[in-house]
């Protein structure tokens, strides 16, 4: 009997997805489903994923052509046999105990989402772990519909620390198959989000226990180049934006202070990210520019939220046009960045984690 499915989405995993797999199977429950699900790798997460697979009966390996999370987390779903389901990456990790507190409180309280929370870590261990501190994590909780909207969804607009990923979290299945219409507009940047949006407005229950179960492994993708970056930041506001209009009219300005705010908070992240294609000077010039003349870009400068909340030198910046002032603020927050990189490569070749 299979009650829980575990979705691994798997891309160029390598060493790691050992501990990802060894440590779903050495769950106290047994009573699961474990789906691999190769994103196309070309290094050897296929092979390690096939040596599990003929161990253990409990293990379904998918392998198809590189598509990016979104699709390679729906194909697990669409193969789920169980009624909940959990995701979990390939870099990170789970406390023996995960499926069966999720389960066990899923059950208990009959919520359809169950939420633990995580610790942060850096290589291999959890030598030194940071457990994930907030507001929502001060004990346990249900929350039930109109809380859900006005808590746990708005969290969202504002960046608020309600967890926003997929993972460390258990789902009734059925929530899953009936939501993801916002997926098709969106590559990569908050897949998680709007899913997990559209999925907490049609939920009745949702439970949040304080226990930090899931493992978060820092580092991984994000400090390379993400070519669609900008196209989902704005795609991700304007789906926002239509969420405000349906579910939020009475709040309507305040939440779009908070998507305002986001926007042009992620607009520091794109001008970051622009130092990351090796490209020259004149090209991330010319870039900035095409940024700055989005309608959407212009439309959040003049929302009052955003107008209190950034120094004035910045905003003036992207309504003059002031390109040599963004192209040094993106160069010095890739210049952090990369101090921020070196320090956890480090750290995690030391094993002082």
């Amino acid at each position: 009997m299979t009650n829980v499915s575990v979705v691994v989405p798997v891309y160029n995993a390598g060493k790691r997805l050992n501990k990802c797999i060894t440590s779903i199977l050495n769950q106290n429950y047994r009573e699961f489903e474990l789906i691999l699900v190769n994103d196309g790798s070309t290094d050897n997460s296929l092979d390690i994923c096939k040596k599990y697979e003929r161990k253990d009966n409990r293990i379904k390996v998918i392998n198809k052509k590189n598509e990016g999370s979104i699709l390679t987390r729906r194909k697990g779903v669409e193969s789920a046999i169980s009624n909940y389901i959990m995701f979990v990456d390939a870099d990170d990790w789970i406390d023996e105990r995960t499926i069966e507190i999720l389960y066990n409180e899923a059950l208990e309280s009959k919520a359809e989402v169950t939420v633990c929370n995580i610790y942060k870590v850096i290589g291999n261990s959890a030598f030194i772990k940071r457990e994930n501190i907030n507001k929502y994590f001060n004990g346990n909780k249900i929350y039930q519909e109109e809380e859900i909207k006005n808590h746990l969804v708005t969290a969202y607009f504002h960046g608020h620390p309600f967890p926003s990923s997929l993972c460390a979290k258990l789902y009734r299945k059925e929530l899953l198959n009936s939501s993801g219409k916002y997926l098709d507009r969106i590559k990569f940047l908050g897949d998680d989000l709007f899913y997990n949006i559209e999925i907490l407005l049609k939920a009745n229950r949702v439970k949040v226990i304080n226990k930090p179960l899931y493992f978060y492994r820092h580092g991984g993708f994000t400090s390379k180049f993400m070519p669609y970056l900008f196209e989902d930041m704005i795609n991700g506001y304007l789906i926002q934006k239509e969420l405000i209009n349906e579910y939020f009219s009475e709040t309507k300005q305040k939440q779009y202070n908070g998507i305002s705010i986001m926007l042009l908070n992620t607009f520091k992240t794109c001008l970051n990210n622009l130092f990351k294609n090796n490209l020259g000077q004149s090209q991330i010039k010319e870039l900035i520019c095409t940024y700055i003349s989005n309608p959407i870009v212009l439309e959040c400068l003049d929302n009052k939220g955003v107008i209190k909340y950034f120094p004035a030198d910045y905003l003036e910046a992207i309504r003059n046009k002031n390109i040599d002032y963004l192209y040094n603020l993106g160069k010095a927050l890739y210049k952090k960045s990369l101090h921020r990189k070196i320090f956890l490569i480090v750290a995690s070749k030391l094993s002082i984690i």
